[in-house]
């Protein structure tokens, strides 16, 4: 599959158009390492998980904290995530202090504690307002601006008006989650909507959601026609996807282990680390990835990491 790179400005593109996804509670610093050392010159661009904004704007130091250590590869982007366009942008011009190569905006995110905040998602509800914030991130930030939407809160009535903001506002790609707000992640992603945004936009539009194996990442370029591809939790449930190399058992394993590793040295405290590696655990074992010496639950149960790969084989 030859890709043709994705230029968000003068001598900054991703290469190849490849996305992995800002995820809360899975893209942290050893994630987003681990998977690009997984997939070789498969992935080029990677993104914190979201920064929440409120007041006062989010520091420099504690953006780079969430940004870590760049490395050789992938475009290193910030997620930023709030409601007040002021805020988001003094943040958005700390963000290019603190190293980022480029700035993402949230308007996905689903969960009613963020929706409740006006945050994420909430605001494909206000067209105007987002892109009010969108205009205020790219006035103040030297960064190219994207943005991330889902397809609408409850309707996907107004999907073109506002893709069509986000452009005029500025932002230099669009990134579209083919479902709505109400849908979480549970019903089937509606690729047609994706295909709708790129016919209704000039900007670059990276298509988001429904990638469950590698050979969908052709087929979503070929059905809607999108200039990138982002991919989620399937980079969770098989961290090969990008390049679709046939990993065994044992290498899955051993994915884990150092996985589990690289938070440690990180900083993650004991109880994370071993949130998040049976979070990876449960997503690999049901997309059929793993072949659990134990029942799942039985894994999910334990106690330590050790006692936990015993279980798993």
């Amino acid at each position: 599959m030859k890709l043709t790179p994705l230029e968000l400005a003068d001598g900054i593109a991703v290469n190849p158009p490849l996305w992995l996804a800002p995820m809360e509670g899975i893209t942290d610093r050893s994630f987003r390492r681990l998977a690009v050392e997984t997939n070789p010159d498969c992935i080029g661009a990677v993104c914190t998980e979201f920064v929440r904004v409120t007041n006062p704007p989010v520091g420099v130091e504690n953006l780079q904290a969430e940004l870590g250590d760049k490395f050789a590869g992938p475009l290193h982007g910030l997620q930023l995530m709030g409601n007040d366009p002021e805020v988001i942008a003094a943040t958005a011009r700390n963000a290019a202090e603190a190293g980022a190569d480029y700035l993402d905006l949230n308007f996905g995110c689903p969960a009613p504690r963020v929706y409740q905040h006006c945050a994420g998602s909430a605001l494909l509800d206000d067209p105007p307002a987002l892109e009010t914030l969108v205009k205020a991130v790219v006035a103040a930030c030297p960064l190219p601006v994207t943005a991330k939407i889902r397809a609408g809160g409850t309707d996907d009535n107004a999907l073109e008006e506002i893709a069509r903001r986000v452009e005029q506002a500025g932002a230099v790609a669009l990134c579209i989650h083919g479902r709505l707000r109400i849908q979480s992640y549970r019903d089937q992603c509606d690729w047609n909507r994706i295909s709708r945004t790129v016919n209704a936009v000039m900007i670059p539009v990276i298509g988001n959601g429904g990638i469950d194996c590698h050979a969908d990442i052709a087929r979503m370029f070929d059905q809607t026609g999108c200039a990138g591809v982002m991919v989620g939790r399937a980079a969770l449930a098989d961290p090969w996807i990008f390049s679709g190399t046939q990993s065994s058992h044992a290498q899955r394993v051993a994915w884990l282990r150092t996985y589990t590793e690289r938070m440690e040295t990180n900083g993650a405290k004991p109880n994370q680390a071993m949130g998040r590696l049976k979070q990876a655990v449960k997503y690999m074992n049901n997309a059929n990835q793993l072949e659990l010496a134990s029942e799942l639950a039985s894994c999910l149960r334990s106690s330590d990491k050790e006692e936990m790969f015993e279980k798993i084989g």
